[in-house]
């Protein structure tokens, strides 16, 4: 040991090269990358595959704990395949569902969203049987919501659609309400406002008794009127989703509440407001211990305001912050939109070497949990920063696989975005 510690660190990137990308390894690549730490000298254009890890001791410390928490998370699944059985055997249809349905939660969390979708198939499967629906619906949007976690809008959407005409139909009040919200959003992302309203309007009649569904719905509301650019109205819904929520003490609620009304002052020019919003919100998430991936998205519409007020400085360090926090927790959605953020920021200073932040940002999207509707993202970014570069011909190539991978997903918001850039350089 004491050998290994005079030994010279590895990159991420060579280490990572070494460990084959298989299941049975993921906690210990995912722990080799969380405890990296940057190197000693300032590289500017350094990625997560830059840092160093001293693999000698570090992971040989990590590897007990690697395997309690693997034999954990395997007797949490086999425990609800068990649960599953002795369901069936006692012809417990329900119960068959509720074990499912749980081992699918648990890989979720984990952000295992193709096993979770697997499971939540399965509980599919099993409720479609029963006389009671409400299993169906529970099921049904679980997979809309595992398809949106992937980027699969469309698919997202079918799933919210058939969850719920199922919950009007067994008059599932909250069911149909959850629904609704999926629906909204799925609106939202493929340009459609007045469906989007549609949806969040429908759901409030449903969630009557439900204070934070409705405070949700509402925040669905602020973001439609945000696409219509009628800011009064932004402000309207937000105020009302804030006050079902202070009293609730909802911190994760709140914070997005917040996050909202820093965009809002950003809109109306109000930077000081805005910065004030944002360090509220990140001050309340922090002092909770509460979600870090929510954390991060707030940091990354902090990083995007000081991008567009051309403060470059303030911008690099919460985006290094970012980078950090993403790296440590593991959160490769979020590790992947800093780098798009750090390749924006490149752009604003005409350096073509940031073309390295895109790269990895696609490298990620194609990791062992891929994000097919974000890497589409990354190359339309990365098209726009070839673009601003001068190199057309890159541009198009480069946009041109944005549609390549959109194409696949159906997603007609986005195809229309890409092909306006398309045609914008033909």
């Amino acid at each position: 040991m004491t050998l290994a510690r005079g030994l010279p660190p590895l990159r991420v990137e060579r280490a990572l090269r070494l460990l084959p990308d298989v299941d049975a390894l993921g906690p210990l690549r995912a722990f080799l990358v969380s405890t990296s730490k940057p190197r000693p000298a300032v590289e500017p254009y350094r990625t997560v595959g830059k840092r160093i890890v001293q693999p000698a001791f570090a992971l040989r410390e990590f590897v007990p704990r690697a395997i309690a928490g693997v034999a954990e998370h395997l007797s949490a699944l086999y425990a609800a395949a068990v649960e599953a059985l002795e369901a069936e055997q006692r012809g417990d249809m329900r119960g068959i569902v509720h074990a499912l349905l749980s081992a699918g939660e648990r890989e979720e969390r984990a952000g295992h969203f193709t096993q979770a979708r697997v499971w939540y198939d399965h509980a599919l499967a099993a409720a479609e049987g029963l006389h009671d629906r409400r299993p169906e619906i529970e099921s049904l949007r679980r997979l809309g919501d595992v398809a949106i976690a992937h980027g699969n809008v469309v698919e997202g959407g079918r799933y919210f659609q058939r969850s719920f005409a199922l919950a009007d139909d067994e008059r599932d009040a909250r069911g149909a309400a959850l629904a609704c919200l999926g629906l909204g959003a799925v609106a939202l992302q493929e340009g459609h406002a007045q469906g989007a309203e549609s949806w969040y309007a429908r759901g409030l009649s449903h969630a009557v008794d439900d204070v934070r569904l409705t405070a949700s719905l509402f925040l669905g509301l602020a973001e439609v009127a945000r696409a219509r650019d009628d800011l009064e109205c932004v402000e309207q819904h937000l105020r009302v989703a804030l006050e079902l929520l202070e009293p609730l003490d909802d911190v994760d609620g709140i914070a997005r509440c917040q996050d909202a009304w820093a965009r809002l002052e950003a809109q109306l020019g109000n930077v000081d407001a805005a910065l004030a919003h944002y360090r509220d919100a990140l001050a309340r998430l922090h002092k909770a211990g509460s979600s870090v991936a929510l954390e991060l998205d707030i940091r990354l519409d902090l990083c995007q305001l000081f991008l567009d007020g051309q403060r470059l400085p303030d911008a690099e360090d919460e985006i290094r912050r970012a980078e950090e926090s993403s790296i440590v927790h593991n959160l490769t959605r979020q590790l992947a939109h800093v780098y798009v953020m750090m390749g924006k920021m490149r752009a604003q200073q005409h350096d073509e070497t940031g073309f390295v932040f895109f790269e990895k940002a696609a490298e990620l999207c194609r990791g062992t949990e891929p994000f097919p509707r974000l890497e589409a993202r990354v190359y339309l970014e990365y098209g726009l920063f070839r673009q601003q570069l001068g190199s057309r011909e890159e541009a198009r190539a480069l946009l041109e696989r944005a549609q390549e991978i959109l194409e696949d997903f159906g997603s007609s918001a986005a195809l229309v975005e890409v092909s306006a850039q398309i045609s914008d350089l033909t």
